[in-house]
């Protein structure tokens, strides 16, 4: 069974993050090229192998040395499976599958110990033994600035029910004024469910 599904098929979300690899480490995964169709990882031992197919069909076997620090073996503390998609100018589009909310923010904090960037672009309602999808909020169609203000509020458990971080919090860290990140959130969260909305009517 995939691991987009439970053991008994059950909810769980799908992640869909951006990460740029940290320079001086020499991922393996964006050494042979900076752009990629496709990745296959294969680790075993202190050894990683990357099969990296580049937009024109060529495959480029990358190799490099396992340690704690490695993207891989972020995922795997956590007990997820990375999906490798793509390589776009040095950035790797991974997703992961996860139970909840509280998981999406663990995993994205877990990544920043060891990457330079990670951007949610994606979540993604999967439910069923089919592992369908039933609700999607694309994060690509917002601005920077509100994706980032989103993400932040999603990370730090603002949406969470028994929050105990205040606006206020967000918008110093991120620089901003409480109204201004309120709005930018508004707008974000507006956006999302029409999109949600719209792609049901489609």
């Amino acid at each position: 069974m995939s691991d987009a599904a439970g053991a008994e098929g059950d909810r769980r979300l799908r992640v869909d993050l951006d990460v740029d690899p940290t320079g001086d480490r020499g991922c393996p995964i964006v050494a042979e090229a900076d752009e990629a169709a496709a990745v296959a990882v294969n680790a075993v031992g202190d050894e990683c192998v990357v099969d990296v197919t580049t937009p024109d069909g060529e495959v480029r076997r990358g190799t490099g040395e396992v340690d704690a620090d490695c993207l891989c073996h972020a995922f795997s503390r956590l007990g997820c499976v990375p999906h490798f998609r793509r390589v776009e100018d040095g950035t790797i589009l991974v997703t992961a599958y996860v139970d909840d909310r509280a998981a999406v923010r663990r995993l994205v904090e877990e990544l920043r110990g060891v990457v330079d960037r990670v951007r949610l672009v994606r979540l993604a309602v999967v439910e069923g033994p089919d592992a369908t999808e039933q609700v999607t909020f694309d994060l690509s169609a917002l601005t920077p600035k509100q994706r980032r203000g989103l993400e932040l509020a999603v990370v730090r458990g603002y949406f969470d029910d028994d929050r105990d971080v205040r606006l206020s919090e967000l918008a110093d860290e991120l620089g901003i004024s409480k109204s201004a990140l309120s709005q930018r959130l508004r707008t974000a969260q507006a956006k999302l469910v029409t999109d949600v909305f719209d792609g049901a009517e489609r």
